[in-house]
């Protein structure tokens, strides 16, 4: 079924890939379940290009330095510095030079420093991908996906282009870098209305998006720029300079001085003209008279205050890493009265951490934040003996064994998640109490069966075999994890003195209040 795929631009022929069926989709993209061939990859290849965002034009070094002086601050700098030169007052001269000098320097250092950090957003893309060409399975770079391809994605995996789901298996994406969702979203393979959001296509996964849990096939709508990533690259980069209204006053200051210079330098010159003569030395005079005149009246230390002000609030901006690519933006950023933003990750970033554990004889508190496993389980302010953490790990190791998610070390050494963030949050709780290898744990307690969470029962339990599961004699355990309204009335007993051996009837009133404080604490 190979054949030349339909227009994947943003004009009128653009094709609404929600609103179509798995079949139509497959149709439209000339494409069977058992994916393209070789020979229609290289075309394809050929036809869209690489699935990759298109780095903005980078300025020359020359275009760079003219940016940074070209503002009204430095124009009168360098007029200031121009006569003071002729006026043979050198060190005015080296001050003034100096101050254009660090200024311009502070300039180009941020200006790199900001193109780094928007570069990192091609770190967000994934590197491999798994697809199906030609009826078998291979692992490809990312970079060679082209529209049409049938793309395999599995838990863990950054999603490598845009897709037209046609087959899922309990599939959720991370959807928080496109749409602000801090929750993972399900997908499916129905019709979506034509109309609808962006965050409510759940027939289609986004390029750079994660995927939390289940697995999925999809068929490439939109690779490279042309992914919805790629258009918000595609509109960052299109974003207009303007002035801000430092610069606006600056220079309706800058030319009322200038015109008031002109003027009281030429009625100046005139008056010392006709005052002395008309002779050759004497225009020598009064030209230097109305100079100097000029220079009293250029206010050449303004532009120099102001510009190392901004430069020191850039450098104390630069230490909190906010990074300012052009050094009046730091009065934009004082004149702002409200900012509109985007909460999950912007002003958060989608971590959770377990802080308080409740048990039947009262409140821990579990100390780090984030991800990384460290952190003290503390009473009162004072860590708990290790006896009475090994005894909790007993109690709550259901919160590392009922639990589909996983947490490694990348490359850099950063902690990173696999998973939904809460679940990640509690396999964390798992380690600081002691279960470190929590893989190995799984391993000695193999899970047999499970219940997923699911929106309707609001809670997932499994079964795990505490010894061999294949030895019919191992006894098996039931692990639940979910919302206290649900769980509590199915509870007929409680763990007593913080001792899994040791049992009392439910309380459902203390657990209902405790809950309830609890929650009120946004715990």
């Amino acid at each position: 079924m190979d054949g030349k795929a339909p227009p994947m631009g943003n004009g009128e022929d653009e094709i609404i890939w929600h609103s179509a069926t798995v079949e139509e989709s497959l149709k439209l993209q000339s494409v069977s379940p058992d994916g393209l061939s070789e020979d229609e990859v290289a075309k394809r290849l050929k036809q869209y290009g690489k699935n990759e965002l298109t780095p903005p034009p980078k300025p020359g070094f020359l275009r760079k330095l003219w940016m940074q002086i070209n503002n009204i601050l430095i124009f009168i700098l360098i007029a200031a510095t121009i006569v003071s030169a002729f006026l043979e007052e050198w060190p005015e001269v080296g001050l003034i030079l100096g101050v254009v000098i660090i200024n311009v320097t502070i300039g180009l250092i941020q200006e790199g420093k900001a193109e780094r950090a928007a570069e990192a957003i091609k770190g967000m893309l994934s590197s491999k991908a798994t697809v199906i060409r030609g009826g078998e399975r291979q692992v490809v770079d990312a970079s060679t996906v082209v529209p049409g391809d049938i793309v395999f994605i599995q838990s863990g995996d950054r999603v490598p282009a845009d897709l037209r789901m046609i087959d899922v298996a309990n599939l959720a994406i991370l959807e928080a870098m496109l749409t602000g969702e801090s929750n993972p979203i399900n997908k499916h393979t129905d019709v979506v209305d034509g109309g609808a959001a962006l965050g409510d296509r759940k027939n289609l996964a986004f390029s750079a998006t994660m995927v939390m849990q289940g697995q999925g096939k999809g068929i490439v709508i939109g690779t490279g720029d042309l992914a919805e990533i790629g258009k918000i690259s595609s509109m960052v980069g299109g974003v207009d300079g303007m002035k801000t209204n430092l610069m606006v006053q600056l220079e309706i200051f800058g030319r009322w001085i200038s015109f008031f210079v002109a003027i009281i330098g030429s009625i100046t010159f005139v008056i010392s003209w006709e005052a002395v003569g008309v002779g050759k030395d004497d225009v020598g005079n009064a030209f230097k008279s109305a100079v100097s005149i000029a220079v009293a009246i250029i206010p050449e230390g303004l532009p120099a205050v102001v510009t190392i002000s901004l430069a020191l609030a850039m450098q104390t901006l630069a230490r909190r890493n906010a990074i300012i690519r052009q050094l009046p933006a730091v009065e934009t950023l004082g004149s702002v009265t409200v900012i509109c933003s985007d909460k999950t990750g912007t002003l958060t970033k989608n971590e959770m951490t377990v802080q308080a554990i409740q048990t039947s004889e009262g409140q821990l508190d579990i100390t780090g934040v984030g991800y990384a496993p460290e952190g003290e389980v503390c009473q009162g302010g004072k860590p708990v003996s290790q006896d009475r953490v090994s005894r909790l790990l007993t109690m709550f190791e259901g919160s590392v064994l009922c639990n589909d998610s996983g947490l490694g070390k990348d490359d850099k050494g950063h902690w990173e998640p696999v998973g939904y963030p809460t679940e990640v949050s509690l396999l964390t709780m798992g380690m600081k109490l002691g279960a470190k290898d929590w893989k190995g744990l799984k391993a000695s307690k193999p899970r047999v069966a499970a219940v997923p969470f699911a929106s309707e029962h609001k809670f997932m339990c499994c079964v795990h075999a505490h010894g061999p599961s294949t030895d019919p004699a191992t006894p098996l355990f039931l692990h639940v994890k979910g919302a206290p309204d649900r769980l509590i009335p199915r509870c007929k007993d409680q763990v007593s003195n913080e001792d899994f051996a040791q049992r009392a009837p439910m309380d459902e009133k203390y657990w209902q209040e405790e809950a309830a404080r609890l929650s009120a604490k946004g715990l």
